[in-house]
């Protein structure tokens, strides 16, 4: 090829490069000019769905709140005082008992270890129950002829017998008699499902259902030896009966 072909044809290339479009950045441009309307159609699909999820979520929370159970109503408070006689020693008790024996616990005396019965007694009143708690010896059954403990078992009170009366009878341990010092028992109406008893101080027993006998419902408690429980709260449902504790 002569210099004069060769000049020619460089001068065609360069021609020809001025006139040939850049297919790289062609392709660049047209792949992004595609991609514009994909966002467009990506947001035209996500508006209605995220709608769609916001009353979905509102229908669902509606359903719960009217699914939820209705709160219960407050309980309902009654305040009265309850007068309760003073257990006294009756040697013969256990000779005519209508109602248990239900024995409550087990204690150590010095030499021997006790059992303490809870019955109900009728034979010093025609229209008057009593209520009675005798110490026997443990592992032994209960018998009237049976050796008592200490010098005031049994210990008998008349039950209390009014429309509203909770706590019909308490009695409370001490020294010589058949319950120890630092308990104390009581038979109730059988509607009551928490027993809690205040001493002077203010300290709080919680009594626990030990029984029943004659349609009464026995419960124990440990309290502070020497303090006797002088005001109750009586829990029964959505009842809550509350008041002192008199000793007559």
């Amino acid at each position: 090829m002569t210099d004069l072909e060769r000049k020619l044809a460089e001068a065609l290339r360069g021609q020809a490069e001025e006139v040939t479009p850049n297919l790289d950045a062609a392709w660049a441009e047209q792949m992004r000019r595609q991609r514009k309307p994909h966002r467009r159609r990506l947001t035209v699909l996500i508006a209605p769905l995220a709608a769609v999820l916001v009353v979905l979520t509102s229908v669902l929370l509606a359903t719960q709140l009217n699914n939820d159970p209705a709160p219960l109503p407050p309980a309902k408070s009654e305040t009265s005082t309850v007068s309760v006689a003073k257990p006294e020693h009756r040697p013969s008790a256990a000779a005519a008992i209508n109602g248990g024996p239900v024995e409550l616990m087990k204690f150590a005396g010095q030499t021997d270890a006790w059992s303490v019965y809870a019955f109900t007694n009728r034979k010093y009143s025609d229209a008057t129950p009593w209520f009675c708690l005798a110490a026997m010896p443990a592992g032994r059954p209960f018998e009237a002829t049976a050796p008592q403990y200490g010098t005031k078992s049994p210990l008998c009170a008349p039950i209390g017998a009014t429309a509203d009366q909770v706590i019909f009878a308490q009695q409370v341990g001490e020294e010589g008699g058949p319950l120890p010092a630092g308990h104390a028992v009581y038979l109730a109406d059988c509607t009551v499902r928490e027993l809690r008893l205040y001493d002077q101080s203010g300290d709080l027993s919680q009594a626990s259902r030990v029984g029943q006998m004659l349609g009464m419902c026995l419960f124990s408690a440990t309290i502070t030896a020497g303090k006797p429980p002088v005001r109750f709260e009586a829990h029964s449902g959505q009842v809550v009966r509350s008041g002192r504790i008199e000793v007559s």
